[in-house]
C-alpha cells in the first residue's frame, strides 16, 4: 500500500495514505469475520471521512451496538489504493452503550423499542420444520420393589412390536371392516323394519307457536290430535327452550316445554314436547331413548287442572284452566327403539385408539380417518341435523369438508402427527381424547352449568365453571405463545392474524346485519396456531377439528354475517302492543279500538288469547265481554293481546 491502505490488530485500526495518517481505536473484542453480513450503514460515521484531511495523527474511539460499515474518503490521488478512492471499515458489534451525543436520543429510544419488540416476539424468521425438536416420551410404567425398581416406556416397545410384525399390512382390511360395521349400525339406527317414526326432541301434538297458528279456538290443530307411536332418541332432556314462552302467568325458558303430567293419569297439555314428557313420565331413558304410544283426549273437551311435578330431572309447569288438547303416554316395547349413539361412540373410539396404537397409520391416512369418521359420527349419531338422515344434506356438506380438511392437514396436522409418529401411545391418547371431546361437545357440554351462556344469567355453579374454563384457555394460550416465540412463529402468525381485526370491525358495522362468528369459524382460525410438535397442539388441533365438524355437520356453512330478522326466531320482536283501557266492571275487557292512527301504522286489528288459546282474530272493536267468551268468572283466566299488521 504505497499511497493509501489500512492495517490493524484486535481492537485497533490504522488508516494511512501519503499525506495523512489517522488512528482509530475501539474497546477490544474478538474481531468479526469478514464474511459476516453487515445489516446497515450508520450515517453518523460517514462524517468521519472528512477528518482525514484535517488530522495528521489522532486517536478516536468508535462505539457501536450492531455491525456497521464506516466509509472514509482518502486525500490521496485517484491512483492510490483502493482504486475507488474509498476505504470500507468493518466494525464488529459491541455491547457498550454509545454516547448520547453521537447517535442522538431518538435513535437510542428506537433501539430500545426494537430490542423490546424482538424480545417479546422472538426470532423474526420461523424455524424450518426439519429443525423443530421432536417430543420425547413422557408416559411410562413403573414398578417399585423393596430392593429395586423397574421402568418401562409404553411407546418404544409398542412401536417396535408393530414394526417387527408388520401390523401395518392389516390397516386396509381393518378400515374396510370398520366402515362396514358403521354402515350396519346406521341401518339399525334409522332403517330397522317396523320401527316407529322418530320424533324430534321438540315435537308436540300441537306445535302452537306462534300462539295463533292453531286458529280461533284451536280448530286448525284439532286434526292433529291423533294417537300414534313415536320413537325418541337420547339427549332430549338436554334440549331446551332458547326464548321465553308464557304458560298462563308463568314464564318458561331454558328448560323443555312440559305442561302437566303430575296427576295419576299423567295428562299433558297438547303443546308439551312428547319426548321430554316420556322422560318425565319415566317411560324412556334419558340417554338411550325409547318408544312410546301417544293417546289423545277428545277435542274440544281436552282437560283442565294440569298438575306440575318434578320427575327424572325434569320439571313440568301447572296450568289450571281448560285446554282443548291433551294426551297421555304409555311405554311401547318393540325392537329397534334404543338410540345407538352411546354404543357407536364407544365402538368408534375404541377402534380409533387401537388402529392408531398398533397399526401405525401414516399421517395422511390417520388424518383422513379422523376427518371422515368425525363427519359421519356427527351427521348420523352425535348431533344429526335430520333423523332419519337427509342424504342430500349429508353429501352436500362432505365435499367442502374434504377440501377444508386438506388445508388443515397441510398447515397444522402434518407437522404435529409426523412428530409423534414414533410415540403411538401418546398419539392415540392425546389426539383421540381431544378429537372425541370435540365431536361429542353437544353431549358433554350440555351437562355443564354453562349451557345457558348467551341465553340468560348463569347460576353460581355456571359462573365457577366458566371461570375455570377461561383460566384453562388462558394457560393454554400462554403456553402455546411461548413455544411459538421460541421457534420464530409468533411474529409470523401475528402479521397474518392482525389484519382480520379491522375486517371483523367492518363486518360488524354493516346495518341490519349481525356478525356471527360460528364455532366452525373460530376453530378454523385456531387450527394453524396449534401446529407445533407438542402435546398442547396434538390435543388442541384434534379438539378443534371435532368442533369444526360438529359445526358444519349440524348447522351447515352458515354465513359470518346474518340479517337481524333471521336471528330473531321465536323471540319477541318488540312490535307495538295494544293499550288496555281500565273498566268499571269485571266482565268487560277494553282496549283502544282500531282508528286512523293505528291504520296509518299498517295495523288491521287486535288478536286476543284467552288461557293460551286464540279467541279473537283481527278484531276491530274495542272491547269484549266475558260472557261472549263463555268464561267462568269464578276461575282465574289469562289474557294476552296483540296487534295484527298487514303483510
Amino acid at each position: 500500500m504505497d499511497a493509501a491502505g489500512w492495517s490493524g490488530s484486535e481492537g485497533q485500526l490504522h488508516l494511512h495514505c501519503a499525506t495523512a495518517t489517522a488512528n482509530y481505536s475501539w474497546p477490544s473484542f474478538p474481531r468479526q469475520s469478514s464474511s459476516t453480513p453487515l445489516p446497515h450503514l450508520l450515517p453518523a460515521f460517514v462524517s468521519l471521512s472528512t477528518q482525514l484531511t484535517a488530522t495528521a495523527t489522532g486517536t478516536q474511539t468508535l462505539w457501536a451496538r450492531r455491525p456497521f460499515i464506516a466509509t472514509f474518503r482518502s486525500v490521496c490521488s485517484t491512483s492510490s489504493y483502493p482504486p475507488s478512492d474509498v476505504l470500507a471499515l468493518r466494525v464488529p458489534s459491541s455491547t457498550m452503550r454509545p454516547p448520547t451525543g453521537l447517535l442522538g436520543p431518538s435513535h437510542s429510544v428506537r433501539r430500545r423499542l426494537a430490542r423490546v419488540v424482538r424480545t417479546v416476539l422472538g426470532p423474526a424468521a420461523p424455524t424450518p420444520d426439519d429443525e423443530l425438536p421432536c417430543p420425547s416420551p413422557s408416559v411410562s410404567l413403573s414398578c417399585v420393589l423393596p430392593r429395586t425398581s423397574y421402568h418401562w416406556s409404553t411407546d418404544t416397545p409398542i412401536y417396535a412390536l408393530s414394526r417387527r410384525f408388520h401390523f401395518r399390512y392389516l390397516l386396509i382390511p381393518t378400515l374396510l371392516l370398520w366402515c362396514t360395521a358403521n354402515i350396519l349400525l346406521i341401518r339399525q339406527q334409522y332403517f330397522f323394519p317396523n320401527s316407529p317414526e322418530i320424533a324430534d326432541c321438540t315435537s308436540a301434538l300441537w306445535n302452537d307457536w306462534p300462539p295463533d297458528i292453531c286458529g280461533v279456538n284451536a280448530t286448525a290443530c284439532a286434526s292433529e290430535l291423533v294417537g300414534q307411536n313415536v320413537r325418541c332418541l337420547g339427549g332430549c332432556a338436554e334440549t331446551t327452550l332458547g326464548n321465553p314462552r308464557w304458560v298462563g302467568d308463568v314464564e318458561v325458558n331454558g328448560v323443555p316445554l312440559l305442561i302437566g303430567g303430575g296427576d295419576e293419569s299423567g295428562v299433558y297439555r297438547a303443546d308439551s314436547w312428547i319426548c321430554a314428557a316420556a322422560i318425565h313420565s319415566s317411560l324412556i331413558s334419558r340417554t338411550l331413548g325409547g318408544c312410546v304410544a301417544v293417546q289423545t283426549l277428545p277435542y274440544p273437551a281436552g282437560s283442565s287442572n294440569f298438575t306440575g311435578s318434578t320427575s327424572s330431572g325434569l320439571t313440568s309447569v301447572p296450568f289450571a284452566p281448560e285446554f282443548p288438547g291433551a294426551f297421555t303416554l304409555t311405554r311401547l316395547s318393540t325392537p329397534g327403539c334404543l338410540d345407538l349413539h352411546p354404543i357407536v361412540s364407544a365402538f368408534n373410539a375404541l377402534m380409533l385408539f387401537l388402529i392408531t396404537l398398533f397399526l401405525l397409520p401414516s399421517p395422511p391416512v390417520l388424518f383422513s380417518t379422523l376427518l371422515i369418521l368425525g363427519y359421519g359420527q356427527i351427521v348420523f349419531f352425535s348431533d344429526p341435523a335430520y333423523a332419519p338422515p337427509d342424504w342430500e344434506w349429508v353429501f352436500s356438506g362432505l365435499l367442502p369438508v374434504l377440501f377444508t380438511g386438506y388445508w388443515a392437514y397441510r398447515v397444522a396436522f402434518k407437522r404435529t402427527i409426523s412428530a409423534f409418529a414414533e410415540l403411538p401411545f401418546e398419539l392415540a391418547l392425546w389426539q383421540g381424547l381431544g378429537f372425541w371431546i370435540g365431536v361429542e361437545n353437544s353431549t358433554i357440554f350440555a351437562r355443564l352449568p354453562i349451557s345457558r351462556l348467551g341465553y340468560g344469567t348463569l347460576d353460581p355453579g355456571g359462573v365457577i365453571a366458566l371461570v375455570v374454563i377461561i383460566c384453562m384457555v388462558v394457560v393454554v394460550v400462554l403456553f402455546q405463545a411461548w413455544d411459538m416465540r421460541k421457534f420464530g412463529l409468533l411474529q409470523y402468525y401475528l402479521v397474518r392474524y392482525l389484519p382480520l381485526v379491522p375486517l371483523l370491525i367492518v363486518l360488524a358495522c354493516i346495518p341490519n346485519y349481525n356478525l356471527r362468528i360460528h364455532h366452525y369459524l373460530y376453530t378454523l382460525a385456531a387450527i394453524p396456531v396449534l401446529s407445533l410438535p407438542n402435546r398442547v397442539s396434538l390435543f388442541g388441533q384434534a379438539f378443534m377439528l371435532g368442533l369444526f365438524l360438529d359445526g358444519v355437520g349440524r348447522w351447515g356453512w352458515a354465513s359470518i354475517i346474518e340479517q337481524t330478522t333471521s336471528l330473531l326466531g321465536d323471540a319477541a320482536a318488540n312490535t307495538p302492543l295494544p293499550t288496555l283501557i281500565p273498566s268499571n266492571t269485571t266482565d268487560i275487557l277494553s282496549w283502544t279500538a282500531l282508528n286512523g292512527t293505528l291504520r296509518a301504522e299498517n295495523i288491521t286489528g287486535i288478536s286476543l288469547l284467552v288461557d293460551d288459546v286464540l279467541r279473537l282474530a283481527n278484531n276491530t272493536a274495542g272491547n269484549v265481554s266475558m260472557q261472549a267468551l263463555g268464561l267462568d268468572l269464578g276461575l282465574d283466566h289469562f289474557f294476552r293481546l296483540a296487534v295484527r299488521a298487514a303483510g
